[in-house]
């Protein structure tokens, strides 16, 4: 009996859901980096790109930032245990081990790179290689645990889509791609500051400097504020410069307004009680953005 409940036991706990192998890629972040994606491959090509070349760019993105968040799940299990928000993630509660991790998302990054390299551009493949290792080695291995200033040089890695997207179908990256790689850059410390003010106390017992552990609430609010404002000029670049049209200005300015606006209200009430309503809110901000400039690209801009 006591055999029999051992491997009872043991085929409970190898049973693995979808579910847990899913979560390890952070799906909201990967959807993220492969809806940046798309306007670049529009401004790129000037009309419709090529179907295969778009579906292994989106494809391919879509396996290495999964890849990417899976190694970053790997490298933090040991923190994660220590934080009610992480504590559960798969591989830090154990469901899914880390020899099953790595494997996992090791083929996700290869299969990648290898869509990337050989159905679009090598530009591309090495953009994505790039951010893939500066998201789950520097940022991860090295800012996350040393600099208050983490998120806003780890922004960086969850920027690269429109760069990524741009080289896949030029073979190099031009100003566009860099304008929409410096909204999602901006966007990152406000979005993310909203919801370290509500963690702050589980990144201090982790031991993981974030801005708010560091230099307290209110100078957080007061950042987080200051980096809403910086949204306007890649934003009016873009339509200054005939890379986007009236649709879009109207939609990202009006969106933009809000989130200015929701920024100064945090700031002051001088606490934190609709921090994460503006977390809330900039999660539709930066997709809104993004898909504005794909439906003002598909009605105004081509001829």
């Amino acid at each position: 009996m006591k055999v029999a409940a051992v491997k009872i036991e043991a085929i409970a706990s190898s049973s693995i859901g979808i579910e847990d192998f899913l979560s390890l890629t952070k799906p909201t972040i990967t959807l993220l980096v492969v809806i940046t994606a798309i306007p670049s491959l529009l401004l790129a090509t000037g009309g419709l790109p090529n179907p295969l070349l778009s579906i292994c760019t989106l494809v391919g993105l879509t396996l290495t930032s999964g890849s990417a968040a899976a190694f970053n799940h790997l490298l933090e299990a040991d923190v994660d245990i220590h934080m009610a928000r992480t504590k559960q993630r798969s591989i830090a509660s154990g469901r899914v081990s880390k020899k099953q991790g790595i494997t996992f998302a090791s083929i996700l990054g290869l299969s990648g790179l290898a869509l990337l390299y050989f159905g679009t551009q090598p530009l591309a493949a090495a953009l994505a290689l790039g951010g893939h290792l500066f998201y789950s080695l520097v940022y991860t291995k090295f800012l996350k645990t040393r600099t208050p200033q983490n998120i806003v040089i780890g922004g960086v890695a969850g920027a690269m889509g429109p760069l990524i997207g741009w080289a896949a179908v030029a073979g190099t990256v031009e100003w566009p791609a860099w304008m929409l790689f410096a909204i999602i850059t901006l966007w990152t410390p406000p979005h993310f500051w909203a919801l370290a003010l509500k963690y702050k106390l589980d990144y201090a017992r982790a031991g993981i400097p974030m801005y708010p552990v560091v230099y307290g609430d209110e100078k957080t609010r007061k950042a987080m504020m200051l980096y809403t404002f910086t949204l306007f000029p890649p934003i009016l670049a873009l339509f200054i410069f005939n890379k986007a049209g009236w649709f879009f200005l109207v939609a990202s300015l009006a969106a933009t307004g809000k989130f200015c606006w929701d920024a100064i209200q945090v700031y002051r009430a001088h606490n934190n009680n609709n921090a994460m309503r503006l977390f809330h809110y900039s999660c539709l901000y930066i997709f809104w953005i993004f898909i504005a400039l794909v439906i003002d690209w598909c009605v105004a801009m081509p001829t």
